[in-house]
Parts: C-alpha cells; structure tokens; sequence
C-alpha cells in the first residue's frame, strides 16, 4: 500500500471507520514506515488534545449529576428527619385537661390481702373478689385496708394520665402530698379534637392509686395523712427536681379533691 493511500486513510483509521481488512493494511504499513508512522503520531496527538477538553466536560457533567443526586438524598432524608421530629414531639408532648368537678373524684376503697392463683398473698379490691371470698374478708379472715381510687364519672377528652407523690414534712407532721392530671397529646388536639377515647382503659375505669399491690402484712403499717391535688400540668416528671419546699407549694396552683388520714 502507498504512503500517499495511508496518509488518506489515516483520519478514518484514527476514528475506527475504516474496514477491518484496511485496518490490518493501514497497521502493516506503519509498523515498516517511519515516514507514515510519524504522521499518524502528530494526527493522533492532535486528536487527543481535541478530545481532552470533551472528556473533561463529560466527566464534569457526571460528577455534577451524583453531586445533585446526593444532595436530593440528603434533603428528602432531612425532610423525613424533621418530620418524624415533629410527629414525635406533637405525640410527647402533653396537655393539661382542666380540672372538672363534676366528672373527675375520687372515692375510698377497701383492699383485702388474699391468695392469688400461685397461693401468693395479694392486696386485691374487696369489690372485685369473688361472694366467698370477699365473705371471708368481712369476717376478719384476711386483713383490709382502706384505699384511694381515682374516678371519672364522664368522658374528659383524655388519653393519658400523669402524677406526682411525695412525702413531705410540714408543721411538724408528715405529709403524703400526690398530685395528678389527666391530660391529652398535642397530637391528637390537632387531628382529633372531637374523639372521645381512651388509650389506657384504668383511665376511664379509675385507676387504684398510691397502692401497695404485695404488701406481706399490715403489722407495721400506720395510717398517714395524704392529700390529693388536681394540678393542670402536663408533664410532671420535672417536679422530681423541686425541692421538698418547692414541692408543696405547688398546691397554690392545685385544687385539693380530697384529704385525710388513712
């Protein structure tokens, strides 16, 4: 093949259109002419240069789509972030429910100490005992006590509870000051306002309240004054860092529901 034919060949050589029969042809003679070999260098350096700056703007154009796409990553994780940030706040967070009279009391109860079905002794409502049992218990055959419940006589749009106890010294005599609130989330407020449910089921049924459920005997028990406070407060566990003091004043803002000594 003519060093004239090569050197036409060459650009469609470089670009890979010639035929593979050509190819071998154009390949032979290059490898036996210095002359066509040097030509076919300074074409294919020429080519390189052309096609560096492309290769650069490609792999600029990749680098930006990976950068955008991490950065669509990055903002819808964000965004589900923030958002179950605030479902779980709007869910924790919880507010008072005004303290109602008519619907929310307490009453006494008597609690007996009876076997339960492993044979262990337990403080159980006399109300909730079987007739022989709760017979027995009204002889004298197992001790009694009485308790406090907590009473819902209407529904107060509440689907939690909260309470506070602690036994305190004032004037010189000891002191069990509980207080307590019914309250409901700040999420359904907002996308419930008009259900009337319960989540815990001893809400509206009257919770037993400051009771010991195993109890061995009352050999060492004595009677102590207790009061029972209805304070609008939706989270009660900051009252653990008050002060004795502290504390007890809060019945400022408190309604007293009940008091006395048992």
């Amino acid at each position: 093949m003519k060093c004239c034919i090569v050197r036409d060949l060459l650009p469609g050589y470089l670009d890979g259109l010639t035929s593979e029969e050509t190819s071998e042809d154009v390949k032979a003679h290059l490898e036996d002419c210095a002359a066509c070999r040097m030509v076919y260098e300074q074409m294919s350096a020429v080519l390189s240069e052309k096609m560096l700056p492309e290769k650069k703007e490609v792999d600029f154009l990749r680098k930006l789509k990976i950068r955008i796409r991490q950065r669509y990553v990055f903002g819808a994780f964000l965004i589900c972030a923030l958002l179950s940030g605030v479902v779980g706040f709007l869910k924790s967070c919880d507010l008072p429910v005004s303290y109602d009279p008519e619907k929310m009391t307490v009453e006494l109860f008597q609690n007996a100490c009876t076997p339960n079905e492993y044979g262990l002794m337990q403080w159980v409502g006399v109300d909730t005992l079987d007739s022989g049992t709760a017979e027995a218990a009204a002889r004298g055959d197992y001790d009694t006590i009485n308790e406090i419940r907590l009473v819902l006589k209407g529904c107060v749009r509440s689907d939690d509870f909260t309470s506070r106890g602690r036994t305190i010294q004032r004037d010189g005599e000891t002191v069990r000051v509980v207080y307590y609130c019914y309250t409901r989330s700040l999420w359904n407020s907002l996308f419930h306002p008009g259900e009337d449910g319960f989540v815990n089921s001893l809400i509206h049924q009257g919770a037993i309240y400051e009771k010991n459920l195993f109890r061995e005997s009352l050999e060492n028990y004595e009677p102590q004054m207790r009061e029972i406070y209805y304070l609008p407060m939706g989270n009660m566990n900051r009252m653990g860092k008050l002060s004795d003091e502290a504390f007890d004043a809060q019945r400022e803002n408190a309604v007293l529901v009940w008091s006395g000594k048992i």
